[in-house]
């Protein structure tokens, strides 16, 4: 009762181009190994051929943040592409910098975990932190 559910376009995953659909041993013999060490290299900017990085994902999620995530007051559900989820989790976490040397695909959000961020509000810097619970299902 209540609760409304939307479709965003934005929550999409990686765009992965050329290459959807192709398992990591066809990509590299499609592609050659300098594509993969540019992407382990650089993976915030790297793409695949005619696909997205996470730099584009992150400009693609911005909106769907600032004018719809950041001013609920009401609990918020996110159901959404693994990809998606690292890359919103980073954003709301800080942890983007962490992870800039290796990719939000480093980030470890197991399969089948529900993971519940409540903002915590004031504190030593005054800003917002995050208390974070994690749920096997």
């Amino acid at each position: 009762p209540g609760a409304r559910m939307e479709c965003m376009s934005s929550l999409n995953p990686v765009d992965v181009g050329a290459c959807h659909g192709l398992t990591m041993g066809e990509i590299r013999q499609m592609l050659g190994p300098q594509v993969l060490e540019t992407m382990r290299s650089d993976p915030s900017s790297a793409r695949l051929p005619g696909g997205e990085s996470q730099q584009d994902v992150t400009k693609r999620l911005e909106p769907f943040i600032v004018d719809y995530l950041e001013r609920q007051v009401q609990p918020v559900i996110i159901i959404s592409h693994l990809s998606t989820l690292q890359i919103l989790y980073e954003y709301f976490t800080g942890t983007a910098r962490e992870h800039s040397t290796k990719g939000f695909w480093a980030l470890d959000m197991p399969v089948g975990t529900v993971i519940q961020l409540v903002a915590k509000f004031g504190g030593a810097y005054a800003g917002v932190s995050w208390q974070e619970t994690r749920f096997q299902v």
